[in-house]
């Protein structure tokens, strides 16, 4: 009987278009991998420098983003406040909240930062501090010297350190007195 199913499995089988074979057949295909330019990063970090405020003074952490970080994603990090371990250190942000990156582009060593409107929306010692969290942060992108700044498209004055204003792109070294020793 177990012979008599046994073959009858085999008619049903081959009936059906499925091959009876005596074992496994190895299949060699060819999978093209992709350029190298799009080869997937996955896992791989890089430590990026940042500037946050504590005690009203900016302080350098760094935070680890997907490699290679463009200054888009950067800014992005930077604007989403701090992390919960930057926050028990007693770290904070002056940017306003709701702050977004509408652009940014390189122009020779000027790194040009578009933001939304919400950024207006701090004044005083800590639109000062907002400023300097942005350009100290920029000024850490290899080749960025200087920063301007638009609001929404539209070219904008900032303050520097002693609450001048400046219409000209500002530089690292307008916040220096800004950086905790």
């Amino acid at each position: 009987m177990r012979r008599r199913t046994l073959w009858l499995m085999a008619l049903v089988l081959v009936g059906c278009g499925i091959p009876v074979d005596n074992g496994p057949e190895v299949v060699d295909l060819e999978v093209a991998a992709p350029p190298d330019d799009e080869q997937p990063t996955l896992g791989e970090l890089a430590a990026v420098s940042m500037y946050l405020v504590r005690n009203d003074a900016l302080v350098h952490v760094t935070r680890d983003l997907p490699s290679p970080p463009s200054p888009h994603v950067i800014f992005e990090s930077l604007l989403e406040g701090v992390t919960e371990p930057e926050e028990r250190a007693n770290l904070r942000s002056s940017v306003p909240p709701g702050t977004r990156i509408i652009e940014v582009r390189e122009n020779g060593s000027t790194l040009h930062v578009d933001l939304s409107r919400e950024f207006a929306g701090v004044g005083g010692e800590e639109e000062i501090l907002a400023v300097a969290q942005i350009v100290l942060t920029a000024a850490s992108i290899e080749g960025v010297d200087l920063v301007a700044f638009e609001l929404e498209g539209v070219p904008t004055d900032v303050p520097v350190a002693g609450g001048a204003l400046s219409v000209d792109p500002v530089s690292a070294d307008d916040y220096a007195s800004l950086v905790a020793p």
